[in-house]
């Protein structure tokens, strides 16, 4: 038996969004369960093929052959998920195919009405019914008789795979999902594949109207991954050269001591890893930034959704602007760089509303902002009171759309409006943002030392580099100063290397020289402040010093271009 999963793509380009063409989590552990359990097992990941996904799709399963194609589907990738099944129902006709993920959740009616190719839904958490299921078919296979799948909790099929002369239309849902009680006995995914995205634990404390979580994981509450599994998941990833992690849980520091406890054998490892976690400003302290700090938490996102007080209760999330305002500053003084998720469109939403926002994103001072329109999906509670008030029906998902913003079902609501209202917040968070850099304060503790010059260096590299490049009035200048005291507190490689692509590229040859030439002294080896300073010499026209440099980092088409260069002016 071999199955292959598939991350379907989504319609719709991904430009800013870099998580959309990820393999999800999820899939991960499938994989390494199968694999424990003897199965063969392929995975294919098509978010990042855009339009010629399905001919990848179509080419991978001509060469795999696999008897079982299950596809982890969210609701925009729902559209390309639908177009793989067709084609691999017309060239691998005896192929089981699955769908799992939160679409064919909360949507299985509609999917197998859509997608008659469609013969099994896994919903929910999968990995129990997925074992399940390909043992059954693998059973089933072996005895030349047709598999029983009644018995497994959290699977909707199409009955004629029971019963052969069953109508092709007729299903049958076995129940709920079973959630896996202990999260440390399923298989380590850091075995079989190397990947940034993490998880701690499954579930979410919180009640947001907007967001399906909740009923995804169903009532079996927040589950947790031992602090031992966990930081063993991190150790193994490390080893295969993955350094940087997205700590992705809906709420990371539900669980406090938990976190701390996992940032404290961080610390005393001495892994050198960076990462990001999510929480509510109403689950953050004082103890729990500085932790986290220490053991490599460079940036936390926070759902702040809105100011009003009116738009929060609708949204489900009542939390008073006091807590955020708290979370924000912490997160800022420990040098964790703070980022805001705002909602707009909401129902009630108007121009008080955004008013109210705007004061408080002045308040917060986050360092990195995203503003979301709301849309619904199926799943959420916004969603269910549209379907209940008979605004909408399941059957709009027959449309080519990756989601259904709420002002199309708003009578008071309209896209020129609900537009203006998002270009007000992102206008006014790039017009305060060199004011909320300016303003910083970071906590005096020895501890944190190095760690302030590594934040004041990133921050400083998103205006000139990154993020912010070409977006801020006078960004040279304020990355200047954040360089700067970057290495006030220590000497920072990046910040060395920021000032001096900041100098070269303001023509100051000698300042660039002199600044690399400083780094280079605490960090003899690191071979971008060698180019860089390679670069320096030739600017300065020393071209035999730099190319004497480039000889020793001679590794590389960027070295090599430039010893060309050297080598020509040097004949000349």
């Amino acid at each position: 038996m071999k199955i292959l999963f598939v991350n379907p793509a989504c319609p719709d380009p991904r430009v800013t969004d870099g998580d959309a063409l990820v393999v999800p989590l999820g899939l991960y552990y499938l994989c390494a369960l199968m694999m424990e359990n003897g199965v063969e097992t392929r995975l294919l990941n098509l978010a990042p093929q855009g339009d010629q996904a399905e001919a990848v799709f179509a080419q991978a399963i001509e060469q795999e052959k696999p008897d079982i194609i299950g596809f982890s589907v969210t609701n925009p990738a729902r559209m390309n998920a639908k177009a793989c099944a067709r084609i691999a129902r017309e060239k691998l006709p005896q192929a089981t195919l699955v769908f799992g993920g939160p679409a064919p959740t909360f949507l299985a009616d509609h999917l197998f009405q859509a997608c008659p190719e469609l013969d099994v839904i896994v919903k929910g958490e999968g990995e129990s019914a997925c074992l399940a299921l390909v043992k059954a078919l693998e059973t089933a296979e072996q005895n030349q008789e047709n598999p029983e799948l009644s018995a497994i909790p959290g699977l909707v099929f199409r009955k004629r795979l029971e019963d052969p002369q069953a109508d092709a239309t007729e299903l049958t849902d076995t129940g709920a999902a079973q959630a896996t009680a202990d999260l440390d006995t399923l298989p380590h995914p850091s075995k079989y594949f190397a990947y940034q995205h993490l998880a701690m634990s499954r579930g979410c404390p919180g009640k947001c109207t907007f967001c399906g979580s909740p009923k995804f994981w169903g009532a079996s509450g927040v589950r947790f991954h031992s602090v031992d599994w966990f930081f063993q998941e991190i150790t193994t990833l490390v080893q295969r050269g993955v350094t940087h992690f997205f700590i992705s849980d809906d709420t990371l520091t539900t669980d406090r001591e938990r976190v701390i406890e996992l940032c404290q054998r961080i610390v005393d490892a001495k892994l050198s890893i960076t990462w990001n976690a999510i929480s509510r400003v109403d689950h953050v302290d004082e103890e729990l930034f500085y932790w986290m700090r220490r053991a490599g938490c460079i940036q936390i996102s926070f759902g702040v959704e809105s100011g009003s007080e009116k738009i929060k209760k609708i949204l489900g999330k009542p939390v008073p602007n006091e807590k955020a305002v708290r979370a924000f500053d912490l997160a800022r003084q420990y040098g964790v760089m703070p980022r805001a998720y705002f909602i707009y469109g909401a129902p009630g939403e108007d121009e008080t509303t955004i008013a109210e926002s705007l004061e408080l994103m002045s308040q917060l001072k986050p360092l990195a902002a995203v503003f979301y329109l709301l849309v619904i999906f199926p799943g959420t509670h916004l969603y269910t009171r549209a379907v209940n008030q008979g605004q909408i029906t399941d059957e709009i998902w027959h449309q080519n759309m990756e989601d259904l913003p709420w002002f199309e079902l708003d009578p008071e609501l309209d896209f020129p409006k609900v537009k203006g209202f998002g270009d007000q917040l992102r206008t006014a968070f790039f017009k305060e943002l060199p004011d909320f850099i300016s303003s910083l304060n970071l906590k005096d503790d020895p501890d944190l030392i190095p760690c302030h010059a590594d934040f004041l260096s990133r921050l400083a590299l998103t205006l000139t580099h990154g993020d912010y490049a070409g977006k801020l009035d006078k960004a040279d200048t304020l990355a200047r100063d954040l360089f700067l005291k970057a290495l006030d507190y220590a000497p920072d490689a990046r910040a060395y290397l920021g000032l001096a692509m900041l100098y070269g590229r303001q023509r100051k040859a000698e300042q660039a020289h002199r600044i690399t030439e400083e780094g280079l002294s605490h960090f003899p080896d690191h071979r971008d402040l060698k180019v860089c300073q390679g670069i320096n010499h030739m600017n300065r026209g020393a071209f035999d010093r730099a190319l004497d440099l480039f000889k020793t980092i001679s590794d590389g088409p960027d070295v090599r271009r430039y010893m060309d260069i050297c080598n020509t002016r040097l004949k000349g």
